[in-house]
């Protein structure tokens, strides 16, 4: 099959980048820089950078980029809005734009990556914009699948690989708030296997699938065992979610990418969790513990 990906270049796109070309697809992503996207790709078979930005390509040149093209697997987003685009621009005007796209040069098939915790109603921006991005693909006339993954770790995820880097250099970590929140990382391979096996699965069409592993762990939980994986020791440092508000107010003037925002404080407001036996049954899954990650990964 003839795949062409968005988001193509990030921690998850990778991964379902690799696996189209292991299972024999042919894909073309899409990205700011092709030259460095041609890069990194040029040992994987069977996948071509183009040039084109989500934002600021008309529809016309990204359905003359689609054309002679089976599917879309819409990947791409943002999660801090800071120094480009920001959730409307991405989630949602990028979601139209490519869409419409599809339609255009005939692409019927079409998966999308949403969030968990994307819903109506929904406190943060963040999953605001995820859910009329979900909007636009369902009301499309397309052969959709949308996927709402929790935190999705890997060896270029931002959310261990930061906390890991910390510890690493002092003998605090800092937490926001009670650290209670639950959340369910999922492995960005077993993402992967469901991204690239709904392609040619009919009956996933028009269906929403939440992915999450197997076990919620709090945030505090997580990072125990981290910190058990690299052999350290380390002092919880708590910040009142009032103080941390107001930081992240205060990054908002400063040139440099924040290291948290406020949208990211209320989404840490309520729990990211969800039943991860009806992805299991569809797609045949054994998800990986997070712990077994990171015993290989940060293991001295």
């Amino acid at each position: 099959m003839k795949v062409f990906v968005t988001g193509g270049t990030g921690h998850i796109g990778q991964s379902v980048v690799r696996l189209l070309s292991e299972q024999g697809h042919e894909c073309r992503i899409l990205s700011r820089d092709a030259e460095a996207t041609r890069r990194w790709t040029e040992s994987i078979p069977r996948a071509y950078p183009t040039r084109g930005d989500i934002t600021t390509s008309t529809t016309d040149q990204l359905a003359e980029l689609v054309k002679k093209f089976d599917a879309v697997i819409h990947i791409v987003g943002v999660i801090i809005e800071k120094g480009g685009p920001g959730f409307e621009a991405v989630h949602v005007g990028g979601t139209r734009r490519i869409v419409e796209a599809a339609k255009r040069a005939g692409a019927k098939r079409f998966i999308h990556m949403s969030a968990l915790g994307a819903r109506e109603g929904a406190a943060s921006r963040y999953h605001q914009t995820k859910f009329a991005a979900e909007q636009i693909v369902r009301e499309s006339g397309l052969d959709w699948t949308i996927f709402r993954p929790s935190i999705v770790y890997g060896p270029n995820d931002e959310f261990l690989n930061t906390f890991a880097s910390i510890a690493r250099l002092s003998p605090l970590l800092p937490v926001i708030g009670s650290g209670r929140g639950k959340l369910q990382p999922i492995w960005v391979e077993d993402v992967a296997r469901c991204f690239v096996k709904a392609l040619e699965m009919s009956e996933t069409f028009g269906e929403t699938y939440e992915m999450g592993g197997d076990t919620a762990h709090s945030i505090k939980e997580i990072m125990r065992l981290l910190l058990g994986a690299m052999g350290k020791r380390r002092i919880f440092v708590h910040m009142p979610v009032s103080i941390a508000r107001l930081k992240a107010r205060m990054f908002e003037y400063m040139p440099m990418r924040p290291p948290f925002t406020a949208d990211q404080i209320t989404m840490l407001g309520e729990d990211n969790v969800c039943d991860p036996a009806p992805l299991k049954n569809t797609f045949g899954l054994s998800l990986r513990p997070i712990a077994d990650y990171l015993g290989e990964q940060f293991g001295k």
